[in-house]
């Protein structure tokens, strides 16, 4: 039998420690991904100049002082059309549902359009506290601060109003301490060494991916997967093999570039950050091949995490 001062210590330190779950979400582009990488000081989610970069909600993990704090990076909101696309808005709403928190982030720095208002009307189901953070503020203009705020309030009462720079980390801190304020579940869900609960060859998939929407252009990148097909992990070295799937034949020509020099960019930058993320050499080979269907092939979509509704 343990010491009785070891026990309540013991008992101390469970009651003492808590975790909360946290779901970002807003329109496509407005920093989610960049905020989600900066709290975490990792690279977790895609971040891009493009819309719609992320596809399932990704969980990083934070644990700030003593609070576990577990933020899921969902899909932005946009007016879905293909039946891809609303399986990724679904999922983003369906992790509201995974929620004790709600951090609704928006870019201050446009105007709300006729869908955010539909998604803000939206909210009104969800019994859930929520934050109104409102993003770019240093390409906001203070005296506007406040008149956006009392606009989207209107739409739905936010708790509490956070101003924020996800670039520049500031407002953050704030944030991150009223978050702490919310939690109220006890003990932690993840161990202390581990920052997201994403499989390590999707992470991989997701870094090259994001590699293609920052050297691609045009509609290439959102026809686009990437899949690992080979995976070798050894003390000093991790060798990777992905195939990138291409819904058309110019779609391919276009990633692999004059006699293979865009792929080899992509290749390159996706190695780079690879190699902070494991701390270890990579050695990463890619191919690309056509599939016309790859967005209705149902194991993908499990594997993402994502739920194809029969329509």
């Amino acid at each position: 039998m343990l010491p009785k001062n070891l026990l309540m210590s013991l008992k101390l330190d469970k009651i003492s420690k808590s975790n909360i779950v946290v779901s970002i979400i807003g329109p496509s582009n407005s920093g989610k991904s960049t905020l989600l990488n900066k709290v975490l000081g990792e690279k977790v989610s895609i971040v891009s100049r493009k819309v719609q970069t992320t596809r399932m909600g990704l969980r990083g993990i934070l644990n700030n002082n003593e609070t576990q704090i577990i933020f899921i990076d969902t899909p932005g909101l946009f007016e879905a059309k293909t039946i891809f696309e609303k399986a990724m808005v679904e999922n983003a709403f369906a992790n509201l549902n995974d929620a004790d928190l709600i951090y609704f982030l928006i870019d201050g720095s446009r105007k709300l359009s006729n869908f955010d208002k539909k998604v803000l009307k939206y909210f009104k189901n969800f019994k859930k506290e929520a934050f109104l953070i409102i993003n770019k503020i240093d390409l906001i203009e203070k005296k506007q601060l406040l008149e956006i705020t009392n606009i989207i309030n209107s739409y739905f009462p936010f708790k509490k109003t956070f101003y924020i720079s996800a670039k520049n980390k500031e407002g953050i801190n704030d944030l991150l301490l009223e978050t702490n304020n919310e939690a109220n579940s006890e003990g932690w869900l993840y161990p202390e060494d581990q920052y997201t609960n994403l499989q390590s060859a999707i992470l991989c998939e997701e870094i090259t991916r994001e590699k293609i929407f920052n050297h691609v252009h045009e509609e290439v990148p959102y026809g686009s997967i990437v899949k690992t097909d080979s995976w070798s992990d050894k003390k000093k070295v991790l060798k990777i093999g992905q195939t990138i799937y291409v819904k058309k034949n110019n779609h391919k020509g276009i990633i692999l570039g004059k006699e293979g020099s865009k792929i080899k960019e992509i290749g390159t930058a996706s190695r780079i950050d690879l190699e902070k993320i494991f701390n270890k050499k990579i050695f990463l080979s890619l191919d690309v091949k056509v599939d016309k269907n790859w967005d209705k092939d149902p194991k993908y979509f499990n594997r993402l995490g994502l739920e194809v509704k029969k329509r």
